[in-house]
């Protein structure tokens, strides 16, 4: 069913006569007479019966003609967004990122997009997804580790991993704690599937430390509500809550801390604007959490392209 002799019968329908179509159609009556024979062929149908000089559409026509109305219509859609595709814009955006990125980062951004942004739309991703599998999903995919080098990506920021005390703690006067100090306390920390805890585990290993007592929580707020009572120090990447006093956990005097990253693919129709995207929530999240300096910071650029191999962040 062609779009053409679509056309065709509804022009023939709306004008009433083939000569008058004809002419809104730029074409000589016989072609127009021999596209309508060929759609009812196609079709079965009778769609017109001649009244004098004029056709009228069978009941058969009348029924048909909505439609074809909204193939047509349908067709100029497919049309118009095609062009959209083809000139890289993009009318919608799907952001994906892990749990904590998602709460603290993301949503927050996307509530600074205007309505000449495109449409935001927003998912969590699996950990036990890959990254390609992930990015065939999603258009922008955030996440607390580097990826490899078979995808576009940009440094967002390095966010510190922090060590959270209640105010009447005895480092709540401090602004930072070394990791040989933090690992003779207790500490609250979330699962290895968030990033916080396993920058803790291999700087632990690396220092060559014993592991300190450690309570796990299913998640950084929950560590922190934990901690929020007066015992232990939770360890998390998460914005603080419950009026805890944040410390930073250094390591031979610099800074522990997870990099975010944003990724998508080069092969994307839109990659120009989804790189504009990704820029503008780079500076967006270092807005939000000024940096003390690139030396303070160890940033965490774990390889790797599954996902899973990046804990929740």
């Amino acid at each position: 069913m062609e779009e053409r002799l679509l056309r065709a019968f509804v022009t023939v329908a709306e004008a009433g006569t083939v000569s008058a179509a004809a002419q809104r159609l730029d074409l000589v009556q016989s072609a127009l007479s021999r596209q309508l024979q060929r759609l009812q062929r196609e079709l079965r149908l009778p769609l017109f019966a001649r009244v004098g000089s004029r056709l009228e559409l069978t009941t058969a026509g009348e029924a048909f003609l909505p439609v074809a109305r909204r193939v047509l219509a349908a067709h100029r859609q497919a049309e118009q967004a095609a062009r959209t595709l083809a000139s890289g814009s993009l009318a919608e955006v799907a952001i994906a990122a892990p749990g904590t990125t998602l709460i603290d980062v993301v949503l927050p951004f996307v509530a600074t997009l205007d309505e000449d942004d495109p449409r935001p739309r927003v998912a969590e991703t699996q950990l036990d997804d890959s990254l390609q599998d992930a990015l065939a999903r999603h258009d922008l995919v955030v996440m607390p580790m580097a990826p490899g080098p078979t995808v576009q990506a940009l440094h967002l920021i390095d966010l510190p991993v922090w060590a959270y005390v209640a105010p009447g703690h005895p480092w709540a006067d401090r602004a930072d704690v070394a990791l040989e100090e933090l690992v003779d306390v207790r500490v609250v920390a979330p699962s290895r599937s968030f990033m916080a805890r396993r920058v803790l585990d291999g700087a632990v290993a690396v220092a060559g430390l014993t592991a300190p007592e450690l309570s796990e929580a299913n998640s950084g707020r929950v560590a922190q509500a934990l901690v929020a009572t007066g015992a232990g120090v939770a360890v998390v990447t998460e914005d603080p809550a419950f009026g805890l006093v944040p410390l930073r956990v250094l390591l031979d005097g610099r800074a522990l801390s997870v990099g975010l990253h944003a990724a998508w693919r080069a092969d994307h129709f839109a990659a120009a604007t989804l790189a504009r995207i990704a820029a503008s929530l780079q500076d967006f999240v270092r807005t939000r959490y000024p940096q003390p300096g690139p030396a303070d910071d160890i940033p965490v650029t774990t390889r790797a392209s599954p996902l899973s191999a990046a804990p929740s962040q």
